[in-house]
């Protein structure tokens, strides 16, 4: 649709094609997969496509050569970070249930005001934040000094 915006799989869709269309050692599959898509490293991803090729040969060749690891590999995809699934759609799709029968001038009314409540929601948590990192990565790094100190 744009040439220039990365276009990316949700995981999770991604997921239940291969357990729908590939029976063979499902869930060996299924586990290797999630834990490939979100491999950092290339060792890591290696390791987990190998577990999939040994389980299923062809949900591997899907994968690599039908859909691309580029796709839906977070090692190999250039712009895709932490998002991998698409979640903020089926939240939005959930959200404008209702609002989808309403005429267009109230919809797009809707979709303002949902898009307001988030904006002063995530404005007011950031300006609560005191350090350079999200929420989670701070409380991430929180416990793993924590867990550091056992060390010494």
């Amino acid at each position: 649709v744009y040439p220039d915006v990365a276009h990316f799989l949700c995981i999770y869709h991604l997921s239940k094609t291969i357990m729908t269309n590939y029976k063979k050692n499902i869930e060996a599959v299924k586990g290797a997969f999630f834990a490939a898509a979100y491999a950092y490293t290339p060792s890591e991803y290696n390791h987990h496509m190998e577990t999939i090729r040994d389980a299923n040969n062809d949900v591997l060749k899907y994968l690599t050569e039908t859909i691309g690891k580029e796709k839906w590999s977070r090692l190999h995809c250039k712009a895709r970070f932490i998002v991998m699934t698409s979640n903020a759609t089926e939240t939005i799709n959930s959200t404008m249930k209702v609002a989808r029968e309403l005429p267009i001038t109230l919809l797009l009314e809707s979709v303002r005001g949902i898009q307001q409540d988030w904006n002063v929601k995530n404005r007011t948590e950031a300006q609560n934040t005191f350090t350079k990192l999200a929420k989670f990565g701070q409380k991430m790094l929180e416990e793993n000094y924590i867990a550091s100190m056992k060390y010494t």
